[in-house]
């Protein structure tokens, strides 16, 4: 059962931490990541505890005529491929943006082969539950309403956990497009990473015009210059295995423009610049969020409720679709089903005043009729969890293209996760920089990064270094 299930208190208090804003920052945090964490587990709780590594940062990818299967069973090809064996830490990169995170550390083994046309990836780590709940929509006995759970840990003015988070496992890789990132080899994923600094260059103008940004938590990715572009990709372990596909973004400088989001998913192109140069970038299909807004029944009141819902499902982590049209509005989706691609699920037509929702056959769920679509709270009132019948907080379109280069699959051992991994040693998209190119069999600059139920927040290795054996 996963851990979201299971109705628990944190009593965990945080400090606020001091923001962290310049460049020496992020450099000393690369030398902080790889020297001075401290392992959260045992050997005993590893999910691996093999052959020590040959190297501290450089994965070696073995030629192969045997593929591997890519289903999570780890077959005897991968007995010659070499380990690399790391430790991913969660930094502390300020302005509580990691905060309830910080300090967690897994213990990480890459291994990797290619033959002539792919490249195959096994990644072993550590993890002591398994998360798969992303953001479900659950209703509020005390309020009488729906909501999407946070994605996050929530806080009190005192520091104390309001909410814990709810989100599924995932996995990380950034990649150095053709080196264009220039401070890549040196400081990895953290070459891309902003975290609101209190003044900025507005568009990269000459002489830089300094504004300042109000501190918040979180961040963006982007990079720093036109020509600079990183491969980012993000297995979600939960509602990426529904199609079997790994999300396949990069990352740009997004125009140039002020703390800008540069992260697109791959098949995103510029659709228009304005005339400051900021772009505007074609959608693609992906996650669509399973709510919406409607009026309770005889009132001119709007509250959020969920669009579409299964009856009496039990235990749904995330709802399908057919419909691949980027953009498309959640009420206008077809096809909408549970995660075994053929149980429909139903539009939700009106709630009334007790957050009764009727469904398009007229049908009701009536939430106040028994426990399972709630919160779970503590005496404090603090959200522990959700009921049994929650319904997932998102619908997932297969991705298209570019975006679906990446095939996967992950198990959960009951101590961590297994994740095999499959590409193309050159993609499509790697004639529009999208994607890095494994073909000329150079030495390729990455990073990675663990979430443990987690939406923004992960544990990190940078300074690593992709070899091909030939």
């Amino acid at each position: 059962m996963p851990i979201e299930r299971i109705n628990f208190v944190h009593t965990i208090k945080f400090k606020q931490m001091k923001i962290f804003q310049n460049r020496k920052f992020w450099i000393m945090a690369t030398i902080t990541c790889v020297l001075g964490y401290v392992v959260s587990c045992t050997k005993k709780d590893q999910v691996i505890i093999n052959n020590p590594a040959t190297s501290t940062s450089t994965l070696v990818s073995s030629k192969t005529t045997t593929a591997p299967a890519i289903d999570g069973v780890i077959d005897p090809i991968w007995s010659k491929a070499s380990k690399l064996e790391v430790t991913a830490t969660v930094p502390n990169p300020g302005n509580a943006t990691f905060e309830g995170y910080i300090g967690l550390s897994y213990n990480v083994t890459l291994q990797s082969l290619y033959d002539a046309n792919n490249i195959y990836f096994l990644v072993q780590w550590n993890d002591p539950d398994q998360s798969l709940l992303n953001t479900p929509v659950a209703y509020n006995p005390t309020t009488k309403t729906w909501a999407r759970q946070s994605s996050n840990y929530t806080f009190d003015v005192n520091g104390n956990i309001t909410t814990i988070p709810f989100n599924e496992d995932k996995f990380g890789f950034q990649w150095n497009i053709n080196n264009s990132v220039a401070l890549f080899a040196s400081q990895s994923c953290y070459a891309t990473c902003h975290l609101n600094p209190p003044t900025d260059s507005l568009h990269n103008s000459v002489p830089p015009v300094l504004v300042t940004v109000p501190a918040k938590a979180g961040g963006n990715h982007f990079t720093n210059g036109p020509e600079e572009k990183a491969d980012l990709w993000h297995i979600h372990l939960m509602q990426d295995q529904a199609y079997g596909f790994a999300d396949d973004d990069y990352i740009d400088w997004a125009g140039g423009q002020l703390n800008p989001n540069g992260r697109h998913s791959d098949g995103a192109t510029v659709a228009s610049t304005n005339a400051l140069g900021v772009p505007t970038y074609n959608p693609v299909p992906g996650s669509v969020t399973n709510t919406q807004n409607l009026k309770i029944t005889g009132t001119n009141t709007t509250v959020t409720v969920p669009a579409w819902v299964v009856k009496g499902q039990t235990n749904g982590y995330v709802l399908l679709t057919n419909n691949t049209t980027a953009g498309v509005k959640v009420t206008a989706l077809t096809s909408v089903t549970a995660e075994d691609g053929t149980t429909q699920a139903l539009l939700v037509t009106a709630v009334d005043a007790n957050g009764v929702l009727t469904l398009s056959d007229n049908s009701t769920v009536d939430p106040t009729a028994g426990t399972g679509y709630n919160v779970i709270t503590d005496a404090n009132g603090n959200i522990t969890g959700v009921g049994a019948n929650a319904i997932p907080g998102i619908i997932l379109q297969q991705y298209q293209g570019g975006r679906g280069d990446i095939a996967f699959k992950a198990i959960y051992t009951g101590k961590g996760w297994i994740l095999e991994l499959k590409r193309a040693l050159t993609t499509s998209d790697v004639a529009i920089k999208q994607d890095v190119d494994f073909g000329p069999l150079s030495d390729v600059n990455f990073g990675i990064a663990v979430f443990n139920k987690a939406n923004t927040a992960h544990a990190i290795m940078p300074g690593l270094t992709l070899h091909f054996q030939k």
